[in-house]
């Protein structure tokens, strides 16, 4: 079931160094822009134009070493990560180009800089959610993350007006923006934020149903996935500290820069670990550790920005009190939490009982006798498994190999289907079948999930 890893003399070389010399190219032309154009536009900022190049950076690494490790679907996405990063920049430094002269090309220019940030946070998902597939075909999650955004970035295109906003009024104001049609566009929007967690609760459904290794390798991979879901949390948390919050304008755009570079980033960097089978609890506790506090963090800023605005009144001392006493809470909270979620990932019974659902995380199972073919239609995987490929179990097709050594990691019928790309239904119909090759009976007093896991380590 994994993948052979391509030789390092073979593996492409020359993408990191181009993100690289691409990334250097944009660090100066931003250079150039605010030198002669007098501007302080903020998607010209040094800052915000490093941490897009870096990101771009650390994307291309990471297509490298999924490549290597024979990932070749999630090293493709990472690599339309690292260059939607670089157009990202690229096309903000064209809008501030293009805006002072005006016309066609300067509102195109602003329209296009005003939705490219929606790509790689598209791109981020599904990179680590192709990093656990083991399956040639896409999970419906993928296509109806692309449709659902690109319907929002089409709305966003069409229907937003961009009012000056490099005038002291960059795009994180939301007077800088007019809407034409407003109830669409707040709804293509709405559509556009509710896409970005299909990605991430399916992925938590199948590893927090999973147990033991599948858990741990699914769950990284559902943390990656909510990197982009709580950056679009940290843009809102960012209009809202402008107003009321009195935060400056440019300096919420390029802390927006920043947390999404960042975020990407370590997104693309969970499908490591994702991809390469059982992750170390080092790795494991760093990811979940770094995306609860990193929800922790939006919390406390937050709720710091309400009180600190002119609304409720309060004075320098008492804010400063509630927002110290709101970061204990929170953050002790999300320290336990995350202790818990991690201490559950990283559970790693031994090889028999414990180490498959008991019968009651059993869902949908039936008795033996039904057609094992039913939802599923055999295809050129379901052959005999080749001869050295791996774990062999006599009288199994490959498909339900996969499906028996999947099982046998603790994963249910949910984490199977998730990682090899089938529905739920024909994964209960591969392990009907199997039940029935292995003479594995219903009966009260036996769990067969446990019984087919112990026959896969006989096998071992």
């Amino acid at each position: 079931m994994t993948a052979v890893p391509i030789p390092a003399t073979t593996r492409p070389r020359w993408f990191p160094a181009g993100i690289a010399v691409a990334g250097t190219a944009g660090i100066a032309v931003a250079v150039a822009v605010r030198w002669t154009t007098g501007t302080d536009a903020f998607p010209a900022d040094p800052v915000g134009v490093l941490a897009l190049a870096a990101g771009a950076l650390a994307a291309a690494l990471v297509r490298e070493r999924l490549a290597g490790a024979g990932a070749a679907t999630a090293a493709a996405h990472a690599g339309m990560l690292a260059g939607a990063l670089l157009l990202y920049l690229f096309s903000g430094l064209c809008a501030v180009v293009a805006w002072p002269g005006g016309g066609l090309a300067g509102t195109v220019a602003v329209a296009v800089w005003n939705v490219a940030w929606v790509p790689p946070l598209v791109l981020v998902q599904l990179c680590v959610s192709a990093a656990i597939r083991t399956g040639p075909g896409r999970p419906w999650t993928h296509p109806a993350l692309t449709a659902l955004t690109g319907l929002a970035v089409l709305a966003a295109l069409l229907l937003s007006e961009p009012a000056a906003p490099f005038a002291g009024l960059p795009a994180v104001a939301p007077e800088a923006w007019r809407t034409t049609l407003a109830p669409a566009g707040d709804a293509a929007t709405l559509l556009g934020i509710g896409a970005l967690l299909i990605v991430p609760v399916s992925l938590w459904r199948a590893a927090l149903t999973s147990r033991a290794a599948a858990r741990a390798r699914v769950g990284i991979a559902a943390a990656g996935a909510t990197t982009a879901p709580l950056t679009v949390a940290f843009c809102l948390l960012l209009a809202i500290a402008r107003d009321p919050g009195q935060v400056e304008p440019e300096l919420g755009s390029v802390a927006f820069l920043v947390a999404l570079s960042g975020a990407t980033a370590v997104g693309a960097w969970c499908a490591l670990p994702a991809a390469r089978g059982p992750a170390g609890p080092r790795r494991v506790a760093a990811v979940v550790r770094a995306t609860v506090l990193s929800a922790a963090l939006l919390a406390v800023l937050g709720v710091g920005t309400l009180l600190a605005a002119p609304g409720p009144g309060l004075g320098a001392a008492a804010v400063a009190l509630a927002v110290a006493l709101t970061t204990l809470v929170v953050t002790g909270a999300a320290w336990s939490g995350s202790s818990a979620l991690i201490r559950s990932l990283l559970t790693r019974p031994a090889p028999g009982p414990a180490a498959v659902p008991p019968p009651e995380q059993r869902p949908g199972e039936q008795a033996p006798g039904i057609p094992a073919d039913r939802g599923a239609p055999p295809g050129p995987r379901d052959a005999a498994p080749a001869p050295g490929s791996g774990p062999v179990v006599p009288g199994l097709t490959r498909r339900e190999t996969e499906v028996l050594g999947l099982l046998a990691e603790g994963a249910s019928n949910a984490g199977i289907a998730a990682q090899l790309v089938v529905s739920e239904r024909t994964v209960d119909a591969h392990l009907r079948s199997v039940f029935v090759k292995l003479g594995l009976e219903q009966d009260r007093g036996v769990n067969r999930r446990v019984q087919a896991a112990r026959v896969w380590f006989d096998t071992r």
